[in-house]
């Protein structure tokens, strides 16, 4: 009963990149190794703006974000788990439905992931994804199916992959009453009658990259990405509040189109210093239209200690279904009083650190990095939020067999 912040995120689609097998006509090589990532997430998020009372009231957002991610390679093969709970306190979350004295209240987001990749010849490789997510108001299921391919001769590398999702809106899945998903919670006084005639929601993601090495110091990848939902695009819970001062629930249209594309580069900027820089454009049939700069850098203190300071600027032209609170016109087709859809910029600053451990031996579990990152964001409309990360990669790897063909 809350916007989706997916903060632990989807399981990484692949380390195409730097995982590939390097073979001959002669000789193979087969590696074994163990990954195990512990991370901790911590967001807090606070704002006037919520769209659960009609675009007026408090943001107050706190999410807690343990996981576990696991990652075993043998040979030409690699399956990967990621797991995770995100613990949700949403002061909003009081003026939906049920609760009517309460400050906040706890609800929680569990998800599995898994992901399986095999390696082929001539640095092509194939992987698939199955997972699942569950909160009380709110269940997914996602597939993915990918084909990534290096060159090592022109140092370039490409990768396609698709993204299906499928997800169910409906209410009552950890409530004694109902026990399994029965019906959408709209805002208490908004429940005389049905909004919506589908509790679902469709999601297709097709992401295409090309990276080249341009240079001895350089690094290009260019991104695209195509989306198309359909459904129940709305969110149930999300009030209306029309400049005559009657109330409905936040509609769209049944479908969304949206299309975006994105420029890296990475660049060994001399001494210790690497800059990472990303340009993002995307647009939607919403009228969205996003911009963002992005900014990275790595500097090596030392072979074991790296800083790495960021900063993001984000500009958005927003919907046209998007109108503040009170002043959407009763007769209009879609509306909406989520701040999300306005116009405004987010300014993002922050920094971390990487610590990399030197192993002492192999085929013993050691810990490979350790990893703690702090970011700030604010935003035009006073949106303001903290995130911290903090994780643990535990790593065993195993001797290189080699055998002639």
């Amino acid at each position: 009963m809350k916007k989706r912040y997916l903060l632990a995120g989807s399981l990484a689609f692949l380390n195409y990149f730097t995982r590939a097998q390097q073979k001959n006509d002669s000789v193979a090589a087969r590696v074994k190794q163990v990954d195990i990532e512990l991370v901790y997430n911590q967001y807090f998020q606070d704002g006037s703006h919520s769209a659960v009372t009609g675009g007026e009231g408090t943001e107050k957002l706190t999410v807690y974000g343990p996981q576990l991610n696991i990652t075993g390679t043998n040979g030409n093969h690699s399956i990967g788990i990621q797991t995770g709970i995100d613990v949700i306190s949403s002061a909003s979350t009081d003026n939906i439905d049920f609760v009517e004295s309460s400050a906040s209240r706890l609800d929680a987001r569990t998800y599995l992931n898994g992901t399986y990749t095999h390696y082929l010849a001539n640095g092509l490789a194939l992987s698939a994804n199955l997972g699942f997510s569950v909160e009380s108001d709110y269940s997914s299921l996602g597939y993915m199916a990918g084909v990534a391919k290096e060159n090592e001769e022109n140092l370039s590398s490409w990768f396609f992959r698709l993204q299906i999702y499928n997800d169910d809106l409906r209410w009552g899945r950890f409530n004694d009453e109902y026990g399994k998903p029965s019906l959408l919670i709209y805002p208490v006084e908004l429940r005389y009658k049905e909004w919506y005639d589908t509790y679902r929601r469709n999601s297709y993601n097709l992401t295409m990259g090309y990276t080249r090495v341009i240079s001895q110091r350089t690094t290009l990848g260019i991104f695209y990405e195509f989306d198309y939902q359909e459904g129940l695009l709305a969110t149930p819970f999300h009030r209306i509040i029309f400049s005559d001062g009657t109330k409905a629930v936040e509609l769209f249209p049944e479908k969304r189109l949206k299309s975006g594309l994105s420029v890296r580069i990475h660049n060994f900027a001399g001494g210790n210093v690497i800059l990472r820089n990303h340009l993002q454009a995307f647009a939607d049939d919403f009228g969205v239209i996003g911009l963002a700069l992005e900014n990275e850098t790595v500097i090596k203190l030392n072979l074991q200690w790296q800083l790495i300071p960021n900063l993001r600027v984000y500009l958005q032209d927003g919907s046209k279904y998007f109108a503040p609170y009170g002043e959407h016109d009763p007769d209009a087709s879609f509306y909406t009083s989520d701040y999300d859809l306005s116009d405004f910029y987010t300014i993002t600053a922050g920094t971390g650190f990487n610590y990399l451990a030197i192993p002492e031996k192999i085929n013993i579990l050691h810990l490979r990095s350790l990893l703690f990152r702090y970011s700030f964001m604010y935003r035009q409309d006073g949106l303001n939020s903290h995130i911290m990360t903090l994780a643990f990669r535990f790593q065993k790897s195993g001797k290189r067999e080699r055998r002639s063909k």
